[in-house]
């Protein structure tokens, strides 16, 4: 029977060790991607199930969030079983599920914990392919609370140009900016630290694709304004700009799994 698609963690698995056995000082690398407007570690993860499998897979993976989240209040939630968002359209992943990590050293200083194996396992039967970024975001109370409000998301991922992944961050930022003074919903934003070759995702959270397909409503010389207020050249030059500082995006249609 073939090897099931897995990329190589060899070298990531030897780079956690160094994080956790190694002081700040010396190895202050690995949290350059952490700063004040992206303090929380995530990993994500991105699952491909095996044919046919994808019921299954989603049962498996609810009923952990359920046992997980018995008797725990809905702040702390979050810190406890992933959020789980399922593809409808765009990219070749089933689902996205992301766990808060807080940091390297608090998720895996406590050294190997047999539940978490088994789960590992559970989820490697059920799957074709599997994908992890750990990447650096908004507070989980700030996450889960759009989670819990939204039905409907929209995930983009980006891959920076070499030396062009602050261009990339500031960019997004900058898209935030325009979006809020035209009235339209803002999008939180993740920066990838290691793992897979995404440099920056970012997910817009909408109650339905009603609302993510709305137009802004404004005119369009406001929506001009805006977009020069914000940083761009105008507004019709804001997807020519993102498009200078990556090599590769993917757009994702998704929706919340219960």
């Amino acid at each position: 029977m073939p090897a099931k698609n897995r990329r190589p963690v060899s070298i990531f698995f030897l780079f956690i060790l160094l994080v956790l056995t190694t002081g700040p000082t010396q190895f202050a690398g690995a949290q350059t991607s952490r700063t004040d407007d992206y303090p929380y570690l995530y990993r994500v993860t991105t699952l491909r199930a095996e044919p046919g499998k994808l019921p299954e897979l989603i049962d498996f993976l609810t009923a952990q969030r359920k046992t997980a989240h018995s008797g725990e209040p809905a702040s702390e939630r979050v810190a406890h079983a992933p959020i789980i968002m399922r593809h409808s359209q765009g990219d070749q992943w089933d689902l996205l599920l992301m766990f808060p990590m807080d940091s390297y050293q608090s998720y895996y200083g406590a050294g190997p914990d047999a539940g978490v194996a088994q789960f590992q396992a559970r989820l490697d039967s059920l799957s074709a392919f599997r994908e992890d970024l750990f990447a650096y975001g908004p507070p989980p109370a700030a996450v889960l609370g759009a989670y819990t409000d939204n039905n409907f998301f929209h995930i983009e991922m980006f891959m920076a140009l070499a030396g062009r992944k602050g261009d990339l961050i500031e960019e997004r930022k900058m898209e935030n900016a325009y979006l809020e003074s035209t009235g339209q919903r803002t999008n939180l934003i993740w920066v990838g630290d290691v793992g897979s070759n995404v440099d920056v995702f970012t997910i817009g959270f909408y109650p339905s694709i009603v609302e993510f397909a709305a137009p802004s409503g404004v005119s369009d010389a406001d929506a001009n304004e805006a977009a020069i207020a914000a940083g761009f050249e105008a507004r019709s030059t804001i997807g020519f700009y993102l498009r200078e500082l990556i090599s590769a995006h993917h757009d994702t249609l998704a929706i919340k799994v219960e």
